[in-house]
């Protein structure tokens, strides 16, 4: 518990030694020597409540103090279950002693008069277990006659009772596939079995002296703020159920920004307490102890907080009256001689500081430059962000008043992360002096201004000009963007751009061709720098320049280094603010370069999007497979890939083009853990193309981070979607996939892998309901189901449940008009029936699946008044324009690709994969277990080419099936998996696997050490991950193992191609793969037509 602060911190080791005398005094052992013997690890038990509860309450108590010592004083106390002993003492209601004094008692009476009882916490639905709907009572048929003690957030809540109903009720959970987890605990708190303490107890309590709280008191026992307290309270604490959800709720619907510090030993109450916030709420939960973090993270957590900056009300919502504000800081262009020099003598420690850490006088450099070195990258960058910074602390100390956002251009975002609390003064300093250095390193770049065309025109003049390696850097303003590149492609676009009509092209004073591709080198070894910098939550919104939207939490790492090779989207971050209510900009820092861009994008309309694609009751028309065209069905016929027939434009359903707004009836579906990238899914939808992101396996903040630049780059209106994956194990993980989705304004989804219709699904769906001016109902949030079974495709072409509409109307995330609709429209507007398909596969045929699915739909719908017709498409084999031809032969509405795209220059897959895969024929995939299903014994369909992979996956699988344990392995197999697949003893395989559970799913961890064959599958399961990111990340050493989910379409698409340019993938590109495989599918429909009616 905390060893690490103990052991690093002076005021928590004392507060912590003068506590253990303080229990000791009042009668219970010495805590201090058990939680500290250097033999006792996170895993052994530690259950006795005489160590237990004052441990806990010491660790809780210490962390105040510890923060109070480093100026830290919380605006709210809020604690659960014990931990409301520790916030009335932190809050001044309670002394220490006598705190103290009422734990031992506790702890005496509950030993001597409660009988044994447990407690179990359950990760499901807590409105299915009550008796009706809003009713606070259990079903006691779900609940196994156990007690409500807990809840948390509306999927995890804590039940109560005997040992024998607890053992009772985990094995039913379990069996159910419900997610449990038994608490190291021996008595029923929150209980009737704590009942035969109540008398004693609340005698021993009759003498406490109760004082107001001295901060507001928040209790989870009374779910609200509690100004007075009496002693009966905290017999309440023991007994009645504690609400955490209910508490968090209060304190959120304050409309105010909040930092939730758990000070509890588990780091369990952050994660709790960010389950419970709302997707638009500000607010941020930080854990200061965590059991299984790495070395040093407790202090520098702790350090965080102490350094975030506490200017008033950083961040609150604009009151009436008050104008909306934005500090923005200018970027790399705006230093001039002379500028700071009354900022220096103001701040003579943090110049000092300056000068040491850059090894010169950066006043100096400032106000004199006397070796002409101000225009040089490497130490532009240092100077303008000290610059800026102590201008922006200059006004603080003047008594200014905060911000309600901070944005910056370019080097400016480091010092609007700076003012927003991300680091300190001088971390920020060591980033930029890092960044110019690698940044400056990169030579004979150029860059460019082109004044009075817009973005749509300066691509056309790139495209056809030739300049195709020449980047767009900084979208500025409407008539403003800037041009990056090699020197002399950038300079000599001059006459081009003047020639179409541009008013001034303007070559900028810089050596180097920044945020474009030339700056890969840097952003690799910038990222791995900024891997080793502690990054503190932000207190005010920063606008991140690579997506013209707020940073979100956990992606500053990945959005500083993409800023290197990505444009600054310094228009769209200006019109998003102007839309959040933003009225005031105040430039900080040298030049008025970005008030003068900010005066010319309020000047100008926003470009408007074009008209939402909305479902109405309308009818659509027939499926059409598009009449007779000429022409052969060679890949490489020169037709440009922004061109397209009438006749391809026709293939498949006229309603899938008008509801999704492309030109063909043609998508790219999702390929796992971001191949399916920002860049694939930005290249097809420019070409009027569906295309959706690979979501499947990444993190929140690394989907919000693609959301954004997509739409940043893209606009509103653009056809792309979002793969949405059914998560059977945590399916909170698809409700906070689909918050972010709503936050974000997706409109469109791939469902993928679902076996049923899931809650999450129900709420994205619904959320875009609304009933038309004609009384229609008019649906917004379209979705595209991946079906390969007839059940499935059931509940897909049905109304959502009313059970999962009932509970979502209750929970106010729809409104009672969107839950009566949700009778009138079905769960999916598209079926994609997917056939014997890369990846996940149940080895279907096309030719059977998709006529028994199109029957399915019309006996399934002909029973409802559905607006409109459900279409039906085909994916999986799909990869020549004869394959395509035979789906929109059977009556295909569209048809989605997935294996050719992963062979694009667009798709995140390495190289040496993509080398691998350019080779491949027909007969070149295998099946393989899969590994996230790897005791099922799911199938994947994978790469077999050149690799190991398919064989040693089947080789493990069984093993697994045919031993209880790694140590009934033979010597000589071990051996021999140990050198050659894992290359490592899996005695370290283990180690590495236990550490990874430890720290995202403990539970795992505890079923692994009593379970051998269950700790044999984890181990097992690890070559899985290590051959899929191997083949991602291009490591040759394990080329055998490479992991690659693929098809036999790509086989057959490397057929057709042989012999053109596309042959060799660096010439492959998403959006020209899509459009030639429908002109060439046209092409051979005709063709065939033809032939036929010569027979």
């Amino acid at each position: 518990m905390a060893r690490e602060l103990y052991r690093a911190h002076p005021v928590f080791a004392r507060t912590m030694r003068s506590l253990d005398t303080v229990f000791g005094d009042a009668g219970l052992p010495g805590v201090l020597r058990e939680i500290y013997r250097e033999d006792r690890t996170a895993a052994d038990p530690f259950d006795t409540l005489a160590y237990t509860h004052p441990a806990i309450l010491m660790v809780e108590l210490a962390l105040v103090e510890t923060l109070r010592a480093e100026g830290v004083r919380p605006g709210h106390v809020l604690g659960a279950s014990l931990g409301e002993f520790a916030a009335a003492a932190a809050a001044g209601v309670l002394d220490v002693e006598d705190l103290a004094r009422s734990i031992a008692e506790q702890v005496r009476l509950v030993d001597r008069h409660c009988p044994p009882g447990g407690m179990i916490a359950v990760l499901d639905d807590i409105r299915a277990y009550r008796t009706h709907g809003r009713n606070e009572s259990l079903d006691q048929r779900l609940s196994g006659g156990l007690e409500l003690a807990a809840v948390n957030f509306d999927q995890h809540f804590v039940l109560t009772g005997e040992p024998d109903r607890v053992a009772r009720q985990e094995a039913r959970l379990r069996a159910d596939g419900r997610l449990c987890q038994r608490l190291p605990v021996t008595y029923a708190f929150h209980s009737r079995l704590m009942d035969v303490a109540a008398e004693p107890y609340r005698r021993a309590l009759s003498g406490l002296r109760v004082r107001p709280p001295a901060v507001p008191f928040v209790s989870c026992a009374a779910g609200t703020t509690l100004d007075d307290l009496g002693v009966d309270h905290f017999w309440r604490m023991v007994r009645e159920p504690i609400d955490f959800r209910k508490a968090v709720l209060h304190l959120e619907g304050q409309g105010r920004e909040l930092l939730y510090l758990d000070l509890g030993p588990s780091a369990t109450m952050a994660n709790f307490a960010t389950r419970n916030f709302a997707p638009e709420s500000r607010s941020k939960a930080l854990a200061l102890v965590d059991p299984f973090a790495r070395e040093g993270q407790s202090l520098e957590r702790l350090r965080e907080v102490a350094r975030r900056p506490r200017h008033p009300a950083p961040g609150k919502p604009a009151h009436r009256g008050e104008r909306m504000k934005a500090i923005i800081f200018p970027g790399q262009g705006s230093q001039s001689r002379g500028m700071g020099a009354d900022l220096f003598p103001r701040f003579p420690e943090l110049v000092a500081g300056a000068d040491e850490i850059l090894g010169y006088s950066v006043a100096e450099l400032c106000r004199e430059d006397p070796d002409r070195r101000l225009d040089s990258t490497e130490f532009t960058q240092p100077a303008l962000y000290t610059v800026s910074a102590l201008s922006y602390l200059d006004r603080v100390r003047g008594g200014w008043h905060g911000a309600h956002f901070f944005a910056g251009h370019s080097l400016g975002e480091y010092t609007a992360l700076f003012a927003a609390g991300a680091f300190d003064f001088l971390t920020g300093l060591r980033l930029v002096m890092e960044r110019g250095r690698l940044m400056g390193r990169v030579r004979d770049g150029g860059m460019a201004a082109v004044i009075g065309l817009d973005e749509e025109e300066i691509r056309t003049v790139l495209t056809e000009s030739g300049l195709t390696d020449v980047d767009v850097a900084n979208y500025n303003s409407p008539d403003q963007l800037i041009l990056s590149g090699a020197k002399e492609r950038v300079h000599g676009a001059r006459d081009a751009f003047l020639r179409a009509g541009a008013r001034n092209f303007l070559p900028l004073r810089v050596s180097g061709a920044f945020h474009s591709r030339f700056m890969e080198p840097a952003r690799g070894e910038f990222e791995e720098f900024l891997a080793g910098t502690a990054f503190g939550p932000l207190t005010v919104p920063v606008i991140a320049n690579v997506t013209g939207r707020e940073h979100v939490p956990d992606g500053l790492r990945h959005a500083l280094a993409e800023q290197l090779v990505r444009p600054v989207r310094w228009e769209q971050g200006i019109r998003h603010l102007l839309e959040r209510g933003v009225t005031d900009f105040q430039e900080t820092g040298p030049g008025t370069v970005l008030t003068r861009l900010v005066d010319r994008i309020r000047q100008t309309p926003a470009p408007q999007p074009p008209p939402a694609a909305t479902t109405t009751a309308r009818a659509t028309g027939p499926t059409r497979t598009g009449p007779a065209h000429t022409g052969t069905g060679r890949a490489d016929s020169g037709q440009r890939p922004d061109g397209g027939t009438p006749q391809a434009r026709g293939l498949g359903s006229e309603a899938f083009r008008t509801a999704y707004g492309t030109r063909y009836a043609y998508a790219c579906g999702s390929m796992y853990r971001g191949i399916a990238s920002e860049d694939l899914v930005i290249r097809a939808a420019r070409a009027g193309l569906l295309a959706f992101f690979g979501s499947g396996g990444l993190e929140r903040a690394r989907i919000a981070s693609a959301v954004d630049r997509i739409t940043a780059e893209l606009g509103p209106g653009a056809p792309f979607g979002v793969n949405l994956v059914h998560n059977p194990t945590l399916p909170a993980v698809e409700d906070d996939t689909v918050d972010l989705l709503l936050s974000r304004g997706i409109r469109t989804v791939e469902a993928s892998a679902f076996m049923k219709v899931t809650r999450a699904l129900v709420h994205y769906r619904l959320s875009g309901l609304t009933k038309g001016p004609d009384g229609e109902v008019r649906i917004t949030h379209r979705l595209i189901a991946k079906v390969s079974r007839p059940e499935v495709a059931e509940s897909f072409l049905s109304p959502p449940p009313q059970r999962l509409v009932g509970l979502l109307e209750q929970e106010g995330l729809v409104t009672a008009e969107q839950a009566a609709l949700a009778t009138q429209v079905p769960m999916a507007d598209d079926l994609c029936v997917e056939a014997d398909s890369g990846g996940h596969t149940d080895r279907g045929n096309l030719l059977v699946l998709l006529p028994a699915m199109q029957r399915l739909r019309d006996r399934i719908t002909g029973g409802f008044s559905y607006p409109d017709r459900v279409r039906v498409g085909a994916a999986g084999g799909i990869g020549t324009p004869e394959a395509a031809a035979a789906a929109f032969l059977l009556g295909a509405d569209f048809v989605l690709t997935g294996s050719i795209n992963q062979c694009t220059v667009e798709a995140d897959m390495s190289d040496l994969a993509k080398d691998m895969l350019q080779q491949i024929d027909v007969q070149d995939t295998d099946y393989a277990p899969a590994g996230d299903m790897f005791e099922l014994g799911a199938q994947v369909q994978v790469l077999k080419r050149g690799v190991f992979f398919p064989a040693r996956a089947r080789k493990l699988h069984e093993l697994y099936r045919r031993h209880a344990s790694l140590e009934e392995i033979d010597p000589e197999t071990r051996a021999l998996i140990e050198q050659r697949y894992f290359r490592r003893p899996l005695a370290d395989v283990w180690r590495e696997t236990r550490e990874f559970f430890a720290e995202r799913d403990p539970e795992e961890v505890e079923k692994a050490e009593r379970n051998p064959k269950h700790r044999m599958a984890l181990v097992f399961r690890w070559y899985f991950g290590h051959s899929q990111r191997a083949a991602m990340a291009g490591s040759a050493d394990s080329r055998v193992d490479f992991q690659v989910h693929c098809g036999p379409a790509l086989g057959a698409f490397n057929q057709w191609v042989k012999g053109t340019r596309l042959e060799d993938w660096r010439a492959r590109h998403v959006d020209e793969i899509g459009v030639r495989l429908m002109e060439a599918t046209a092409r051979h429909l005709h063709d065939a037509h033809g032939a036929e009616a010569r027979r």
